[in-house]
């Protein structure tokens, strides 16, 4: 029993402390500020203290706002207090909580000292390694604004002796608010944002989790969200069940759209973790607006050191949170790494632009008081700052104006593009040589001798061109490991397979993507892949037309026919529009070429034109595939190609749009200058064709162009349309939009 009596609680020594703690970010509808208060606070407070121990004290009412809810259309409905009824609360507050949480469940997490969403969620996790398979995934249905008042004052009035304190607690209960310029009642629930919310609301539910440890049933609360457990899907039944009965007698029920019963291998989402068998990931969308968090501060202009502050402050909340949840070198680890990089080293060329820093000592220098030891194992540190400065730099390069840049601009430029190209992919097209790793190397051995070697953690993606090698076991796990695609390549120029570590996708996007197949949605974004490839066509011949001066009546009919496909009811219906679009397109190639060229051919090419863009494609078609793995999604749900459970048939949509931009023009430049691009006696490419026609694709996807107003390097826009295409799957709301290059 809580014996202390109101007149100990309020004295003016703890209104004071009380004033000092309470947030000074908003005031009531009395719409008294902080500073006008403060000007006579002694005065203030006795008048507090003579109404409350008279009896005299009445809140103000509530001003209610309402502000969006996380991840939701809906709005969450805000309370704003008054300064004086604020400083009574916070007293009230820190009177009772230390008595009522010695009483509270172990298994209750919200608003307590000593406990997180971070206990909470390994607290889950525990459970699930002790056997219980089976979850119960559920909240109390708007359950702030459904406390019955009686009930939460019969049981306060159980624990607390002086009932004038009961009675000062009612007053907050049932005091009203204006919502603009209407009084609304308040004959249930409790004010959120009002500071003894937390604490009555956990009083309420403290009857429900007295029920559940008395019949020791596994489950974790946080607030109205909570988690039951249980080793068998008919314990679980049974204690939906007996909860919903229980409940039924608080006024209370679950929440119907956000109850889920299942085994952890179907996987649910707890706390903004995803939990699926034993494992557990930052919920995707969570993550992506932390890492959406890391590239708008580096956009801000200010200074580098406000800059470091601000970002340190990142890295220690999710060393603090998300870093302990996500597993070091799985996909989302990985992802912050390159996004942390990148983030940085955009600041740097902001910096560099602005003149405001000129030097790489002086950029060495404020990159040593930046936390990446939190993110980064502390041996490869200085590498980072080096890779950092040198994306700034290039970055800087290749947004100089045309105007401005000099050959010896051109020269650095061209010089980081291609140490870049070459460094983060490993290509392999050679009989004879066998692929292993020696100390965090991957060596490259022929005929039992060393031939090459590269550092592991500069590799993203190894090409597996042809046969004849051999590669190790080892090769495979690190790979895995480190999220290092492997892509397979035949002589046709045809890609058969990828390596991809299954920690890459997230399962729970092939139900979203399902449900999008046969509605409207897919037809939207089936036009947007055919879209994105015509305009690029279009562009392209256009830009080749200043030229030649021979494709007129190609242009005009191949833009009449992507205006028709706009009305296209059918994705059949709009592949005979992309079809014919793409007919116009290789007939004005036809015209430009200087090269022998009859028409387009996919399979068992042999002549010098199909078998390079070929050769091209199946380089870009690997990058493609990873990013959409990146991002997420199932490869084999598409919206524009058909279904194919034995072809990832989403690269084959996503590709679409980038073709033109990256290989269609760099092959058709490469034969048109007369580069050494040459056929076999079999027919296909020599070796040192591919390997030129590899280099120059490569050196596109690392080159940089203008997109969205933004200098952007080309293989980052691949990640990025794979993100958005993922967040269009994630909520139907956000509409994807294909990439159109500038030529």
């Amino acid at each position: 029993m809580f014996t202390k009596p109101l007149e100990q609680i309020f004295i003016k020594q703890n209104l004071l402390d009380a004033y000092w703690q309470i947030s000074k970010f908003s005031s009531g509808l009395d719409e008294v500020s902080f500073k006008h208060f403060e000007k006579n606070l002694s005065k203030n407070m006795d008048t507090i203290l003579q109404h409350i121990i008279k009896g005299l004290y009445s809140p103000e009412p509530i001003k209610k706002i309402e502000i969006p809810k996380e991840h939701s259309d809906e709005k969450r409905p805000i309370g704003l207090s008054s300064i004086k009824d604020k400083i009574v609360q916070k007293a009230l507050y820190e009177a009772l909580n230390s008595y009522f949480d010695k009483q509270f469940s172990n298994a209750s997490y919200a608003y307590r000292k000593d406990k997180s969403t971070l206990k909470a969620i390994n607290r889950v996790s525990q459970y699930i390694q002790q056997g219980n398979h089976f979850v119960l995934k559920t909240d109390i249905d708007n359950f702030f604004e459904t406390i019955n008042h009686d009930k939460l004052l019969f049981i306060l009035s159980k624990q607390i002796s002086d009932k004038k304190i009961i009675k000062l607690i009612s007053l907050f209960l049932q005091t009203g608010g204006f919502k603009k310029f209407d009084f609304v009642e308040h004959s249930t629930g409790v004010h959120q944002g009002d500071i003894l919310s937390p604490l009555l609301s956990n009083i309420y539910l403290d009857t429900m989790d007295r029920y559940l440890d008395k019949y020791e049933i596994p489950f974790v609360r946080y607030a109205d969200d909570f988690v039951v457990l249980a080793p068998k899907e008919k314990d679980i039944l049974k204690i939906k069940k007996g909860l919903d009965k229980f409940l039924s007698t608080l006024d209370l029920k679950l929440g119907e759209d956000k109850t889920h019963i299942g085994h952890i291998n179907d996987g649910f989402t707890f706390l903004g973790v995803d939990f699926k068998g034993k494992n557990r990931n930052v919920n995707n969308e969570r993550f992506q607006k932390k890492i959406s968090k890391l590239h708008s501060i580096s956009k801000n202009k200010s200074g580098f050191k406000k800059y470091i502050q601000e970002l340190n402050d990142i890295i220690i909340n999710l060393k603090n949170y998300y870093l302990k949840i996500i597993i070091k070198n799985d996909t989302q680890y990985k992802l912050l790494q390159e996004h942390l990089i990148d983030s940085i080293a955009y600041k740097v060329y902001l910096s560099k632009q602005n003149k405001s820093i000129t030097t790489k000592k002086e950029f060495y220098i404020l990159l040593d008081q930046i936390k990446l030891d939190v993110v980064f194992d502390i041996e490869y540190i200085k590498d980072k700052h080096k890779l950092i400065v040198a994306k700034g730099y290039e970055q800087y390069l290749a947004n100089k104006s045309y105007k401005d840049t000099t050959a010896k601009i051109d020269k650095k430029k061209n010089k980081y593009s291609k140490k870049f190209a070459v460094e983060t992919t490993l290509h392999i097209s050679t009989a004879g040589m066998f692929l292993g790793i020696s100390k965090n190397k991957f060596v490259i051995k022929q005929y039992g001798k060393v031939h090459s070697s590269y550092p592991i953690d500069k590799i993203t993606r190894i090409i597996l061109e042809g046969k004849g090698y051999s590669i190790s076991s080892n090769v495979i796990q690190r790979c895995a490991k480190e999220n290092i695609t492997i892509d397979l390549i035949n002589r046709d120029a045809m890609p058969y397979a990828s390596l991809i570590t299954y920690k890459s996708s997230i399962s729970q996007m092939i139900h979203k993507q399902a449900l999008i197949l046969n509605t409207q949605l897919q037809l939207t974004l089936a036009k947007e892949f055919v879209k994105g490839k015509a305009k690029n066509q279009i562009n392209y011949i256009k830009y080749l037309n200043k030229y030649h001066k021979l494709l007129d009546k190609n242009i005009i009919n191949m833009e009449k026919l992507l205006k028709q496909s706009k009305s296209a009811n059918t994705v059949n219906e709009l592949m005979g529009y992309e079809g014919n679009i793409s007919i116009y397109y290789w007939d004005s190639i036809k015209l430009i070429l200087d090269a022998p060229f009859e028409k387009r051919v996919t399979f068992g090419a042999k002549d010098i034109v199909n078998s390079s863009l070929n050769y091209g494609y199946a380089i870009l078609y690997g990058k493609i595939q990873h990013s959409l793995v990146y991002a997420g999604l199932s490869l084999n749900i598409s919206f524009l190609h058909s279904l194919d459970d034995k072809k990832p048939t989403l690269t084959f949509d996503m590709i679409e749009e980038f073709r033109t931009f990256i290989v269609d023009r760099t092959i058709i430049s490469m034969l048109n200058k007369d580069e050494p691009i040459k056929l076999g006696n079999d027919g296909l490419l020599t070796k040192k064709s591919r390997q030129l026609i590899s280099q120059n694709i490569k050196e596109k996807l690392g080159s940089y162009t203008m997109w969205k107003k933004q200098s952007i390097k080309i293989e980052n826009i691949i990640q990025t349309q794979c993100y958005n295409l993922a967040k269009t799957v994630n909520n139907h709301k956000n509409k994807y939009k294909a990439f159109v290059g500038k030529f």
